[in-house]
């Protein structure tokens, strides 16, 4: 299988206004392509706008997730985010509640966690969603509420209940391996020079098991030349421009500018230059590759 780089600029992209699944207010998106390159394993990668009133309850995921807040204020109890800090909310790990005081714009990536529970899309959500509302279910301030023949209600976490209707069974969620979400200062961190490439730094926020967080910084004339990567990389140019595959890109950190690249494992990556200099918001993701050896190593014991 030919291993890929996807590069797009997300003025490219449509922004879709509707509410979350079983969440208050509303929120806008542009969702980003992303193939994770290992059969069977989802992710997904959007900017995302949290309107004045947008809320959830507290709660826990079945799944991992990142959220840098660009603009405004993520206003979570727990995992409150200012103006560029970067989230972690594990898997099983509950934070919330949320209520949006204002509006507050970033990218959001989701992914299986490492018990790989499989990771649901946003539309399989959404569809398991209107299948329950058109069963009787009903959905207000992020629980979903049904009624069993005997009369007894059940309520649910509205993700959780549209979760499991996809399942097909309940699901449990998994022992949180962190007390509470991460919350990443990337002010507070200092820049270190790469060991190989002149002219290139890097803030490394933190490593947490199968994935991991840092900022990129190109000083201007410098270059990133043409290798293969063993790890799969998002990469996010909100500052800046670089030059790749014969192209111009511009940084960014709106529905309108920013550069999108995602680094499939085991990718050919072209020769990335700056004539200006430039800032790359970079989630790692080792967890890619070590699934694929994981599924060579078992397709070889099954012969």
């Amino acid at each position: 299988m030919t291993r890929t780089v996807t590069i797009i600029n997300i003025a490219d992209l449509p922004l879709r206004v509707s509410p979350g699944v079983g969440r208050a207010g509303s929120a806008a998106s542009k969702r980003f392509p992303l193939d994770s390159g290992v059969p069977g394993v989802k992710l997904e990668l959007s900017w995302r706008r949290y309107d004045k009133g947008y809320g959830t309850p507290r709660h826990t995921h079945i799944f991992d997730q990142y959220r840098f807040n660009m603009t405004g204020r993520r206003q979570i109890k727990d995992g409150f985010l200012e103006a560029g800090e970067v989230g972690f909310y594990p898997e099983g790990v509950h934070y919330g509640p949320q209520l949006q005081e204002e509006e507050c714009t970033g990218l959001g990536l989701q992914f299986q966690g490492l018990t790989g529970i499989p990771y649901l899309t946003h539309k399989e959500l959404h569809d398991a969603r209107k299948a329950l509302a058109e069963e009787g279910a009903t959905f207000a301030d992020g629980v979903c509420t049904r009624v069993l023949p005997d009369g007894r209600k059940i309520n649910r976490d509205s993700h959780l209940a549209c979760s499991e209707y996809v399942a097909g069974k309940r699901l449990d969620f998994p022992v949180g391996r962190f007390e509470k979400p991460i919350v990443m200062r990337p002010q507070a961190h200092p820049w270190i020079g790469d060991r190989h490439l002149d002219g290139v730094e890097h803030k490394r926020l933190g490593t947490f098991g199968g994935s991991g967080i840092r900022f990129m910084r190109m000083a201007p004339g410098a270059k990133i030349p043409a290798r293969r990567e063993e790890d799969a990389e998002i990469r996010y140019l909100i500052e800046g421009s670089i030059e790749y595959d014969g192209k111009s890109w511009q940084g960014g950190q709106t529905p309108d500018e920013g550069t999108y690249m995602f680094i499939q494992p085991g990718a050919d990556v072209g020769e990335i230059a700056s004539k200006t200099g430039g800032v790359f918001y970079v989630v790692e993701l080792p967890i890619l590759a070590d699934t694929l050896a994981q599924h060579a190593r078992e397709a070889a014991a099954a012969e």
